[in-house]
């Protein structure tokens, strides 16, 4: 069964190309199945992004085909819990990279989208989605509480941490969980157990990481200014854009290996869980992907 079939409610936080804060939307669709093979996905958006419209969906198995009009393009089924699609928005004239995974219990939905106007990431859009009962498809009271940061983007737009008093991604703090390896068929090849320990202040944070795959254990030293994180020279080099502190897409050399490996990651709203899609590349070849949902433990002080 598709785990990302039924009702579900959310919220999407909206944040610029630099990473700052610029208010929340809500994202809803009606979706209603043809005896074709064909759904008809109508969607309105309202936040910091405005639009109505629809789109349809030719599910192929291993991929599905965004046939528009208002999207188009092509998303990769990399397994029941995850997508990772490539389209356009012709109503923003928007180009999408995006991933959709669904928890193993099935109850939630972490998302990252990364809005380009060519090469230029424009907006980032972080959707954290429940599966709900109720046929309004809203946020029980309790959730939605737990979820909404009050506040302004105006207060906010100068906060790295867009109102959560820390970066969720350099807490001081070790993330644990299992990562699963595809290689370039999209066949599973391994399931590891994997560990990133985070360590750092203010201007600086070590990820300290084992286990995995394709990339082998290995201590990254960033600098950081709360809107990016970048390595010195090394073995293994590169760097990474933060949204909210909560979000974070970056590239990243193996020099060892040669391997290069395009990281993308969303935090849930409070900070307990992490969505990781990873995928690796030897020159302009993808040789495997690795994805997989880790869970947060704090030190005394992170």
């Amino acid at each position: 069964m598709n785990k990302a079939a039924g009702r579900w409610a959310g919220i999407a936080e909206v944040y610029d190309g630099q990473g700052r804060y610029l208010g929340s939307g809500a994202d809803q669709r009606h979706v209603l199945a043809h005896t074709d093979g064909l759904t008809r996905i109508d969607v309105s958006f309202v936040g910091p992004l405005v639009m109505s419209g629809h789109y349809v969906i030719k599910d192929c198995g291993d991929h599905r085909l965004y046939q528009g009009p208002a999207n188009v393009g092509y998303a990769e089924t990399l397994s029941d819990s995850l997508i990772d699609a490539n389209a356009y928005w012709a109503g923003w004239g928007l180009s999408q990279r995006f991933f959709l995974m669904t928890s193993d219990d099935g109850a939630t939905q972490f998302s990252l989208a990364l809005m380009s106007r060519g090469e230029q990431v424009l907006y980032t859009i972080i959707g954290e989605n429940h599966r709900v009962e109720d046929v309004s498809h809203s946020l029980p009271p309790t959730l939605a509480e737990q979820m909404i940061v009050s506040g302004t983007a105006y207060d906010r737009q100068d906060d790295p941490c867009a109102g959560r008093g820390c970066l969720l991604l350099h807490r001081e703090g070790v993330w644990r969980g299992t990562l699963t390896a595809l290689n370039a068929g999209r066949e599973i090849i391994a399931q590891t157990a994997f560990e990133e320990r985070v360590q750092g202040g203010d201007r600086s944070v070590i990820l300290s990481e084992s286990g995995g795959h394709f990339f082998n254990a290995c201590d990254l030293c960033l600098t950081t200014n709360g809107w990016q994180a970048w390595t010195g020279a090394g073995d293994v080099v590169g760097s990474y854009n933060l949204s909210g502190g909560r979000a974070r897409s970056g590239q990243f050399h193996d020099l060892r290996a040669n391997v290069r490996v395009w990281r993308r990651e969303v935090a849930s709203c409070d900070g307990s869980r992490k969505a990781v899609v990873r995928v690796n590349y030897r020159g302009g070849e993808r040789i495997g992907i690795e994805y997989g949902l880790l869970t947060f433990e704090g030190t005394a002080h992170g």
